[in-house]
Formats: structure tokens, C-alpha cells, sequence
């Protein structure tokens, strides 16, 4: 197997949060022990609910925010440990589309020069050249030159989105780490953009650590498949594997919820039952017994299930997997 072009290994996150003006101070678990594998050229799909990390995560491996725990390697070398230039190196190879095209882009600032200033802050180009560079990725996003001198409340949501993926396009990145790229846009404008980023993976040659909630997108998009519950990886495997033979009640439950256009398709919903529970104080044991319709007990509710492979390539973090799902 060949050496991955990032991992992150027990992966944690703490925050401490406050209640009110006098309250006790207490440890939220953002992510709690994630264990990620990304080869180059491929796409890893990251899913779950509002709320579960998975934006923690990205902040994580985009190096924004340090780790509580854990660590995180890029082609072989360990954030945490990487001088000032292979820093400086990491930030060209590794880039981000973010989540809300309104508020990821400079209001003060032409079009042009947000797409252009990465080429200016890494040294790529200058001039007419960069300029040149600049017409040249507008064109392959689908936005045209007059738009070059334009501010970005000009523009509409996707339109915005697209020069967010310019702007990580300009300095040749090796991965793009989208966040819930597609979430704040229109179902038609949405498959626009991700038949956008799928033809720039193609010609570039990109890694994608593809970050939503809609399973359906997820599914179109990814190679593999992790899903998150309360700051942990749950499942992940293959996308046909996780999507055809799920070993996890929680995927099942998200499953159950995409809609199918073909009556035999359909399967029966499954209400998951209850809230997510608070990273402040999590369930003990299996984190998703809560809500889980078939826990038992006591393992169920005082053990913690480690994330296992179950098959090859296909891993799970539960008790039961062996037997519900066999």
C-alpha cells in the first residue's frame, strides 16, 4: 500500500466553554480519537449531522487550529514538527473551499485580486502574467473575464462559489479540503458545482476531503466514505460498501432518510429517537445508544466500541455489527 497523502491518527479536539458569567468551566469534545486515511487522487467523503466535528476536523487539517491530541502527517511529515517553509509549503499544497460563499470572500475586493492573491503571497506570478493566470482559472470555473473588476456582492451564491474554487485552484494545490461546499446553494446550482469540482479533480489531478450532511451528494462525490457521530468516525469504508451493506444502526438510520425516486428502492424509514447528546457530557459507552433501536445492555452502555474492520476495507464501531448485520 502506498504511503498516504495525509493521516490524521487519534485525532482529538477540546474546547472549554463557560456557562454564563459565573458558571463552571467545562470540556466540550469537538473530536474525540478520529482516525483519517487520504491517498493522493482520491476523494474521502466526511457525513454526519449539524454539529457532529466534522468542520473541527477541517480546521484541524488545514492546520488553523492545533490539536488537543493526536497527530496529523502530510506526505510523511508531521504538521506539529514542520519548520517555517515546509509550513509555507503545506499552505500551497493543501487548500480550502469554505462553506458560506458570502462571508469566505472579501467584500473590499475586486474578484481579481482574491483570486490573484495567493499567486502573489506564494510568489507564482506578477504583472500581466498573473493576470494572465487569473483570466485563465475565471475560465475554468465558468466565470467571464468582465467579471475580473467586479466586487463580490455582485455575484450570486454560486457564482461566489466559484471564485472561492478558483482562488484554491491558483497555487496547483495536491488536496482541497471542501466544506459543506454545496450546503447554502440551490439543488441546480449545486450540481453544477459538483460537476464542476469533479471535472477539476480529473484535469488536476486533485484529493478532495469532501465534507456534507446530504448523503446523496456525499455518495455522487466520494471514493470512500467515513461517517461521524458525536466527534467520532462510526463507519467508513468504500462508498458502495457503506451505502450497500452498512454495518453501523446509524448509518442505517441516515440511509433510510435519503429520498429514492424508485418505489423499489425505498427503504423503511428509520426515526432515530431523541437528540444528539452533548459533547459536554457525552452518553457513557457506545456514544449512539442513546438512540440506538437495538442496544443492549450492559455492553452497550458502559463500553466503548473501538473502530474495527469488520471486512476488508470496511471498518465499524459497534457491538452488535457482527450480528445485525451479517
Amino acid at each position: 500500500m502506498n504511503d498516504p497523502l495525509m493521516e490524521a491518527t487519534g485525532l482529538a479536539r477540546n474546547f472549554t466553554v463557560k456557562s454564563g458569567a459565573f458558571g463552571t468551566k467545562k470540556l466540550l469534545r469537538a473530536v474525540d480519537g478520529v482516525d483519517l486515511r487520504l491517498d493522493s487522487g482520491e476523494t474521502l467523503g466526511l457525513a454526519g449531522e449539524s454539529g457532529c466535528g466534522k468542520s473541527t476536523i477541517a480546521r484541524l487539517l488545514m492546520g488553523l487550529i492545533p490539536p488537543s491530541s493526536g497527530s496529523i502527517m502530510f506526505r510523511g511529515r508531521r504538521l506539529d514538527q514542520m519548520g517555517r517553509n515546509e509550513i509555507f509549503s503545506f499552505r500551497k499544497d493543501v487548500q480550502m473551499i469554505f462553506q458560506d460563499p458570502f462571508s469566505s470572500l472579501n467584500p473590499r475586493m475586486r474578484v481579481g485580486d482574491i483570486i490573484g492573491e495567493p499567486l502573489t503571497i506564494h510568489g507564482l506570478a506578477s504583472g500581466t502574467q498573473k493576470q494572465r493566470m487569473v483570466f485563465d482559472l475565471m475560465e475554468k470555473v465558468g466565470l467571464a473575464k468582465e467579471h475580473f473588476a467586479r466586487y463580490p456582492h455582485e455575484f450570486s451564491g454560486g457564482q461566489r462559489q466559484r471564485i472561492g474554487i478558483a482562488r484554491a485552484l491558483a497555487v496547483s494545490p495536491r488536496m482541497i479540503i471542501a466544506d459543506e461546499p454545496v450546503s447554502a446553494l440551490d439543488l441546480s446550482i449545486q450540481a453544477q458545482i459538483i460537476n464542476l469540482l469533479q471535472e477539476l479533480k480529473r484535469e488536476f489531478s486533485l484529493s478532495y476531503l469532501f465534507i456534507a450532511h446530504d448523503l446523496s451528494v456525499v455518495r455522487h462525490m466520494s471514493d470512500r466514505i467515513a461517517i461521524m457521530y458525536l466527534g467520532r468516525i462510526v463507519e467508513a469504508g468504500g462508498r458502495e460498501d457503506v451505502f450497500g451493506r452498512f454495518l453501523h444502526p446509524y448509518t442505517e438510520g441516515l440511509l433510510s432518510a435519503v429520498p429514492r425516486i424508485v418505489p423499489e428502492e425505498r427503504k423503511k424509514r428509520i426515526v432515530l429517537q431523541g437528540d444528539i447528546p452533548s459533547p459536554i457530557d457525552p452518553p457513557s459507552g457506545c456514544p449512539f445508544h442513546t438512540r440506538c433501536p437495538y442496544v443492549e445492555t450492559p455492553l452497550c452502555t458502559e463500553a466503548t466500541p473501538p473502530l474495527l474492520e469488520k471486512e476488508p476495507g470496511h471498518l465499524a464501531a459497534c457491538h452488535l455489527s457482527d450480528r445485525l448485520f451479517r
